[in-house]
């Protein structure tokens, strides 16, 4: 006996070439997004190897501390027998560029914290330097170049990524990393010493002997820097799981890893649902096939695998081209965009089973339940109501009647109530695109809305710290009191005690004012007393009462009245270990000058996040529209071919086919239009709840802000997008025939 071939299977190429205008929308948008989110699992797990390797393959610290006078042998052996550690110096000097670019010199490296030599080679005779990768790219410094820092030329002999200095923090205190105007170089023993003595600062890195989880490490840390404090003066004690220098890389690839994966999760169930509906429309359209089939003893299991071939056929092959595509060339612009951040090392892509289950196991299997789910119940129908073309249980019972009003505005009506379940799916997937369209474009104008800020409130064009007091001669400079302590989180907070009747800081008069920064991170009221704690000595507590706030956000800050602030930290009556000053101070000794800050330092977070991630956020926008504009075509396609007999009627009525989309398209337009108008303010509300719990996990505060023109343009952007795509749908009415409306009577 001959086998028959099963009819379903000669029916799917037939449904792939009737709704190919669908099955390619889709099969478009799921390549995209899975070929830049493989590539994206495959650079970011790539790399996150390498740098979580970089430990061991580097020696990177454990963690350093900072004394006054260099340690003696004795001192450093003590401390290694007694805390079972090693350590090894590594003394630094901070020089400045004609740019006002800091340049961070250490000496060669061998035991720890080692380089990863990029191109060139290391230094070998004096004059000699080797750059941070990052800083070269971004300066455009090539090997072989001189670089000319404090007077002094050097020979660039090559770039290297410093293991130690994966995020370019000059201090632990900045509220973002500088790789444009900060940078970290090793020279030559003998090139170190000519350096000379000032600003000499006396490091010691240590690494663990033996291996300790990471809360056995805090509390090993914490002994350290009790013994440290004991045998020497401490300025500086930075465990590494508090060096940001270090850590934030790990942390931040850890943070994008996990949005992506959520990203494709919605945006996956969101197809799913357009599958779901767009199939469920094909089976109503034909209803009378199914019935047949059913009443020919198909069972619904039979008939559901069939509507679910092309939607699962379709998501498996752009899973395997999107995979290949991820592996062989997407993957370059996620390291491309980690390179252009992070001073990375060198890595090898390898092979990553979970970014393989994330883009093909785990969509094929969102795909497949949602959409079974959706058709499930509508296949339990009795092949009867197939065959009459009812498709709701309760049809009769569900209509509304509509006798009020004029005939556009019930037609209209009756399309929107005959259309609910797509109508809800496309307003969801246009709040979803709308958050994303809105994060893509409201970060470059915040950070420059947040540069000016920072620029008009800046106190003076220069804000001295002294490591000891010195007097200027210089008119205007205005002496003031600084020093950093640590909230309950951990987290630096910059203390000042200003002059009464200060010409920089008038608001501080005679209570404590905290910048409107640290008032909003933490939900700080005025009246609230806040303790705060020394970071060498947590025991020592200092209670402050907020009597006021004051717009500075530069950093999160606490400005007191001087003789608070002295009688806070029992500080003599002329203390004081600053100044502010419109003008530069030449008379101070620069031995006694630890820190300048001027309007370059309080822009560098915002400067340097537009720098690192300023590639990303058009990505964001373009997602948005592509998403926009998919949810439209296919949800208002579906729509006109579930009403293709209407349409039929209208057109011999007379209507023209512009005539008859208008009608469909009113009902839609006005869906489309609330959607958008509606996701403005949910996306503003959802932005902020995720723009907080970002901030939190950062040191400093940036304040959102969304540029006024944004809300327009999101509104003309998603009216654009659906005028666009009611072009696109002119030519499914016009292949409407008249004879549509004869088919399938009962």
């Amino acid at each position: 006996m001959i086998a028959m071939r099963d009819p379903l299977r000669r029916r799917l190429l037939r449904s792939l070439r009737e709704d190919w205008g669908k099955y390619t929308a889709l099969f478009l948008f799921l390549f995209v997004l899975i070929s830049f989110t493989s590539g994206y699992f495959v650079a970011d797990g790539s790399m996150k190897r390498a740098y979580d390797e970089s430990f061991e393959t580097y020696s990177i610290e454990d963690g350093h501390f900072t004394v006054k006078a260099p340690l003696t042998a004795e001192e450093i052996s003590k401390l290694e027998q007694d805390k079972s550690i090693t350590i090894a110096p590594l003394d630094y000097i901070d020089r400045e560029t004609e740019a006002a670019h800091t340049v961070r010199f250490y000496r060669p490296r061998a035991e720890m914290n080692r380089l990863d030599v990029m191109a060139g080679r290391l230094p070998e005779a004096a004059g000699e330097i080797i750059l941070d990768r990052l800083y070269a790219e971004n300066n455009e410094i090539a090997v072989g170049d001189t670089f000319r820092v404090d007077g002094a030329d050097y020979t660039v002999t090559g770039v290297a990524a410093f293991s130690d200095y994966s995020a370019l923090f000059e201090s632990n205190n900045d509220m973002m990393f500088d790789a444009n105007k900060f940078t970290v170089a090793v020279v030559t023993d003998e090139t170190f010493d000519a350096l000379g003595d000032a600003g000499l600062q006396r490091s010691y890195a240590w690494r663990w002997n033996d291996d300790l989880t990471e809360s056995e490490a805090r509390t090993a840390s914490t002994s350290l820097m009790s013994a440290v404090y004991r045998t020497a003066e401490l300025t500086d004690f930075l465990p590494q799981y508090r060096n940001q220098a270090i850590v934030f890389t790990g942390d931040d690839m850890g943070g994008d890893y996990a949005m992506f994966q959520a990203l494709i999760y919605i945006v996956m169930v969101i197809l799913a649902f357009i599958f779901a509906v767009t199939t469920r429309s094909t089976i109503e359209r034909e209803a009378g096939t199914v019935g047949t089939l059913r009443a020919s003893g198909y069972t619904r299991f039979e008939l559901l695998r069939h509507y679910l071939t092309l939607p699962l056929l379709g998501t498996f092959t752009a899973a395997v081209l999107g995979n290949i595509v991820g592996y062989a060339w997407m993957k370059k612009i996620t390291t491309g965009m980690y390179y252009h951040s992070y001073s990375l090392p060198t890595y090898k892509t390898v092979w990553n089973g979970e970014a393989f289950a994330l883009t093909t196991v785990i969509p094929l299997i969102i795909i497949a339940v949602v959409t079974s789910l959706v058709l499930w119940r509508t296949l339990k129908l009795p092949p009867l109501q197939f065959l009459r073309g009812e498709l709701r249980a309760e049809k009769k019972q569900a209509v509304l009647k509509l006798r009020h009003g004029p005939f556009l505005n019930r037609f209209g009506t009756r399309i929107l109530l005959q259309n609910l379940p797509a109508y809800a799916i496309l307003a969801l997937g246009i709040l979803f695109a709308s958050v994303l369209l809105m994060f893509g474009c409201m970060f470059s104008p915040l950070l420059r809305h947040f540069n000016d800020t920072v620029v008009n409130a800046k106190f003076a064009e220069y804000q001295y710290v002294l490591t000891e007091q010195a007097e200027t001669n210089v008119p205007g400079a205005e002496k003031y009191c600084i020093t950093t302590l640590q909230n309950n989180k951990k987290e630096n907070i910059t203390i000042y005690g200003v002059q009464p009747g200060s010409q920089y800081i008038p608001e501080v008069t005679d209570t404590a004012l905290i910048s409107e920064g640290y008032l909003l991170k933490y939900g700080i009221d005025v009246g609230d007393t806040l303790y705060l704690r020394e970071q060498f000595a947590p025991s020592n507590y200092y209670p402050v009462t907020i009597g006021g706030t004051i717009d500075y956000p530069a950093s999160l800050s606490i400005f007191l009245p001087i003789d608070q602030y002295r009688d806070l930290f029992d500080l003599p009556e002329d203390s004081f270990n600053g100044y502010f000053s419109n003008e530069k101070l030449e008379d101070l000794d620069e031995h006694t000058v630890a820190t300048v800050v001027t309007q370059a330092d309080l822009t560098v977070m915002a400067d340097q996040l537009e720098d690192s991630m300023g590639r990303i956020f058009p990505l964001f926008g373009g997602f948005a529209v592509v998403l926009y504009i998919l949810m439209m075509y296919l949800l208002s396609k579906m729509i006109l071919e579930r009403n293709a007999r209407t349409i039929s009627l209208l057109k011999i009525l007379g209507y023209t086919d512009r005539e008859a989309g208008r009608l469909f398209h009113r009902a839609t337009t006005l869906v489309v239009l609330a959607s958008i108008l509606l996701s403005l303010p949910i996306s503003y509300w959802l932005i902020q709840i995720i723009y907080r719990a970002v901030m939190l996990e950062y040191p400093g505060w940036l304040t959102l802000w969304i540029a006024p023109w944004i809300w327009p343009f999101m509104v003309l952007l998603g009216l654009g997008c659906w005028f666009g795509v009611m072009a696109l749908q002119r030519r499914t009415i016009r292949r409407i025939p008249m004879g549509e409306v004869l088919k399938n009577q009962d």
